[in-house]
């Protein structure tokens, strides 16, 4: 098999080391559960950053009332958290898995990888604890009947890509590629609400506390991918780069399909003019920026990667 070299493993294993140690004192899951009845709930702020809504610019948004889009915005923060239980569940926790499982072949770094995949996979639990406590606060503070929505497009197409792998690299290495870039892209949508103290409180710190251990994952990941693409073939390395890319078109996807629902509960006027012209993908280039960064930083920027 023919093997490439990025970054010397003792490099890789020193940092995964030093993050690994981090984790003791930065980890969330480490720090004890948030007491969301010891933040203060106001009814006049919004529940989510409005800059995030694919339609704000929307004609049809921005001629409705003012309390229909403060439910509006109440509902995105639980598609929001929804979205992030379906990804920790369903996209991340499954690549930690495999690597807790099996390390990757030929590394020397085995049980510092197995150590860092198991601290990410507790995070990956507590997150999606603080997602559905977070959402349901506000669902019963705002008195309205909580989101059911399972078809999300990063999930609905991680399934569709695994079904149609023929080998178990190939679904190893979609799983570890599509959590990898999960993990990067999720640090710049969450950056927006981290740093937006005007929301409500318990969604400010809810997000902002999640964003603290995303970063620390990124790089994790991104460690641990550099370990990984030294021992894969070229055309390994190339569909590993492919998978990386695609997913930040599914992580921007703008889920209308729940917007769909949400506008039909609320019985929003001209949701269907809003559905009819808003893209799917939103903001892809700044998603587009990071990855290509994530891509460089472990090795999969040379041309003999390029498919």
């Amino acid at each position: 098999m023919e093997s490439f070299q990025t970054q010397p493993a003792d490099s890789v294993a020193v940092m995964l080391k030093k993050l690994s140690a981090l984790w003791q004192q930065r980890a969330a899951v480490n720090q004890g559960p948030v007491q969301y009845a010891d933040l203060e709930f106001d009814p006049s702020r919004h529940d989510f950053s409005m800059s995030l809504l694919p339609f704000r610019d929307h004609q049809a948004w921005r001629d409705a009332p003012e309390q229909l889009k403060s439910l509006c915005l109440s509902y995105a923060w639980g598609i929001y958290n929804l979205k992030t239980v379906y990804i920790e569940c369903d996209v991340v926790t499954p690549a930690c898995e495999d690597l807790i499982k099996v390390a990757p072949p030929n590394s020397r770094n085995r049980d510092v990888i197995q150590d860092v995949m198991s601290q990410a996979l507790l995070d990956e639990a507590l997150h999606t604890r603080m997602s559905l406590l977070a959402s349901n606060y506000i669902y019963a503070r705002r008195g309205i009947a909580p989101l059911e929505f399972t078809s999300f497009n990063l999930v609905e197409w991680r399934r569709a890509v695994l079904a149609g792998c023929n080998a178990e690299w190939e679904r190893r290495l979609t799983r570890f590629a599509m959590a990898c870039a999960s993990e990067t892209l999720i640090t710049d949508y969450l950056k927006t609400m981290a740093e937006d103290s005007g929301i409500q409180s318990v969604c400010h710190c809810t997000t902002r506390t999640h964003a603290m251990d995303e970063w620390s994952h990124s790089s994790v990941f991104s460690f641990v991918a550099t370990d990984l693409v030294q021992g894969l073939s070229r055309s390994e390395r190339a569909y590993l780069r492919a998978v990386i890319l695609k997913t930040v078109e599914m992580f921007a996807n703008n889920e209308m399909g729940a917007w769909r629902k949400v506008f039909s509960m609320l019985d929003f006027p001209h949701y269907r003019d809003i559905l009819n012209d808003v893209g799917d993908c939103n903001e892809i280039a700044v998603y587009t920026d990071s990855v290509q960064t994530l891509i460089a930083r472990i090795g999969l920027d040379a041309p003999e990667c390029v498919s």
